[in-house]
Formats: structure tokens, sequence, C-alpha cells
């Protein structure tokens, strides 16, 4: 691929599901400066439903086909053809393995520089020991967190930059048909709906949400009902939970769904029990969409959502102090709807991705200076 003037940043990324990094993606796609920068976005195994949404932004995806596991000599291969192609200055790995892969390739690829993207505050011991080894292939770290920067601190011996940039989305769109949204899901308009949205996985925290939610089953009037909107390795063993608690008809679980902005519209508020993350972007999704959040201590939350203002914050873990929060925002009446609008004007005034894509093509032309001669044939 010709040079033509402008600074080219790879991304490389195991899959493109539904999930915080990857919808990033979507949006540096959406807002980067076309004139400035041309992007790539490399996924390591075939594409998930945002691959397609990133090309309709007019970026190039190219999908390996890597199967779970080890990489095989063959996506390997074609790994780096695709980087000889595009001839980076910039390859930007995001999640655990993708950040290895991105350090050991700058071996190969010695004009482009290598950062990788960290999400979240907590790592196991072997995934701490492999950022640690390889910290030395990396340029820079970037992350969107105090507490994540914190923690990518401890593993890195090599004390490489840490570059902090603040989180934002593209805010959700105002939407109508709340009532045709219930009619779908069989919900009455009187009955308050919860949502909560994630992979359902131990991170998450859904155990202790469906105690709390238990709770607030067991009081008189009606009852309110749970959408559980995700796929994860725990599913099978929450719907199980659910069923032995009598609750069945209560918690529903969607799984995984492309029309989450439709069942923000036909819910009352939102829910986040995770246990730990950086900057769990579906809090300000939720916000922009004006529904009134209770969430856990984790990551960037406290610096999102306003507590008593906009939503509730507990600690992690914290059964009770969970379903306490939760019954509190069921209690609020009319003024939910002013917990909702301070949520939705505190996104629009400090969490749009616009913002986010501007400060990190302010890194890349810092980055970039040392790589502007093109790229090495591996």
């Amino acid at each position: 691929m010709l040079q033509d003037g402008r600074i080219a940043v790879l991304h490389l990324i195991s899959g493109l599901d539904m999930g915080g990094a990857e919808m990033m993606l979507l949006w540096s796609a959406r807002y980067h400066d076309r004139r400035s920068f041309r992007l790539m976005v490399v996924c390591l195994m075939s594409g998930g439903p945002i691959a397609d949404l990133i090309r309709d932004e007019g970026v190039d995806v190219r999908e390996m086909g890597q199967k779970r596991g080890r990489l095989s000599p063959r996506c390997l291969a074609r790994l780096l053809g695709t980087i000889r192609e595009f001839a980076p200055d910039i390859i930007q790995g995001h999640l655990f393995h993708c950040n290895i892969l991105a350090r050991i390739l700058g071996l190969c690829f010695r004009k482009a520089t290598v950062v990788t993207t960290r999400h979240n505050e907590q790592d196991s011991m072997p995934r701490r020991v492999a950022y640690a080894l390889t910290s030395p292939l990396n340029r820079a770290t970037i992350v969107f967190s105090d507490r994540v920067r914190e923690h990518a601190g401890k593993n890195d011996p090599a004390k490489r930059p840490i570059l902090m940039v603040p989180y934002g989305i593209d805010p959700v769109p105002g939407l109508s048909g709340r009532g045709d949204v219930r009619a779908g899901l069989d919900i009455p308009e009187d009955v308050f709906t919860w949502i909560a949205v994630g992979r359902l996985t131990r991170q998450k925290g859904f155990p202790f949400l469906l105690e709390a939610f238990k709770t607030l089953t067991q009081g008189p009037g009606p009852k309110p009902i749970l959408l559980v909107v995700g796929e994860g390795d725990d599913r099978t063993n929450l719907e199980d939970t659910a069923a032995r608690a009598g609750l069945t008809g209560q918690i529903r679980f969607l799984g995984l769904r492309f029309d989450v902005p439709d069942l923000f519209s036909a819910s009352d508020a939102f829910v986040l029990p995770s246990l730990w993350e950086g900057g769990p972007l579906v809090v300000l999704e939720a916000m922009s969409a004006g529904l009134p959040v209770v969430a856990t201590d984790v990551g960037d939350v406290p610096t999102m959502v306003r507590d008593g203002e906009s939503g509730l914050v507990v600690q992690p873990g914290d059964t009770k102090a969970l379903a306490r929060a939760m019954a509190r925002i069921m209690e609020l009446g009319p003024e939910i709807r002013k917990w909702g609008e301070a949520g939705r004007k505190t996104v629009k005034e400090r969490f749009h991705f616009s913002g986010t894509q501007r400060s990190l093509e302010s890194l890349y032309r810092g980055l970039s200076d040392s790589c502007r001669g093109g790229i090495g044939e591996p």
C-alpha cells in the first residue's frame, strides 16, 4: 500500500463481538480524522457483528480466521502479510492476547511503534508475568482509567510511558417505541424494569445481582423485572439459580442482543454488579439513554456516576447494599426522570467519544515521530 502522508494506525484485536473495546474501535472508525490518519482493524478470528459496522464507516477490517487456541502458522502468515501491506506507523494491541502479540510483532516490524491498550484494573498472575516479560518490547501503554494506570504500572519493569485518555462513548440516540418493545417482551407498562448488560462471567458479578434482585421481589405489590443482556460461560448456572429462587418469570435472560438502545428505552433503570472493571462504557451508554444507574465502585464508575444525583454507587460483592440501592431507585417515583436527565447531561458534557478520539490522535502524532520512515520487511 502506498504511503500518502497520513499516520497509519493498525488496530489488532482477537474478535469483534459486542464489548467495550470492540465498541471503542467502532467509534474510532466513526470519529477519526480521515485527513490525517488511515486505519485498519485486524481481527485474529472471524469478525463478529462489529466488523461490518466498522466497514460501514469506511475502515478496512481484515479477518484472519484463527480458531481459539494457539496461533496457527497459516494465520501468522496472513497476519504478517497484512501488516506488510498496510505499512503501519503504529501497531496498537487491544486486550491481553493481542497486546502481547503486538509487542512480539514489533520485533519483526521495527519501524512501527507498538502500543498496547489496557482496559481492566485486574489481571491473573500468568497475565501479569506475560506483561512484565514483554514490557521492554512496548513503546507505551494507553489507559482510560486512573485505577488501570496504577495497575498497569505495577507490571511494567521497563517503565514505559502510560498514557491516559479520557473515556467517551457515542451517545445512545433518543428512541421511542417503549410500549412496543415492552409488548414484545411481555412486560406490562406499570412494572418497574431493570436492565443489566455484560458478559456472563465471574468478573461481572451476576450472582450477587440475582441475590439482590430476589430481595426486591419479596415485598408486596407488583414484582419488578430484570433483563439480563449478554452471553457467557456462566449463563446456565445463572439460569439455574434464578429457577431455584422461583424468579424465572421476573428475570429474563435475553442473550446477545443488537438492539440494546431499544431495550434501554423499555427499561426504567440500569444496574452494574461487576467485581472489577476499567471504565465500564455500558454505564455511560445507559446514562446517555436517560436511565438512573446503580453500579459497584469499580474502575472509573465514581467519576461517571454522581452518587445521589444520577445514580448510586455501592461496594462490589455487597449484596445487601446492592439491594438497598436498587430499592431506593424504585422508590424515587417521578424524580427518577430528574436522575436520568442528570446522567444524560453528564455524558453529553464530559464523555462524548469525539473528544476521546482527538486525545488518541494527539498521542498518535507524538508517537509517530519516531516511525514515519515506513516499515521494514519481516
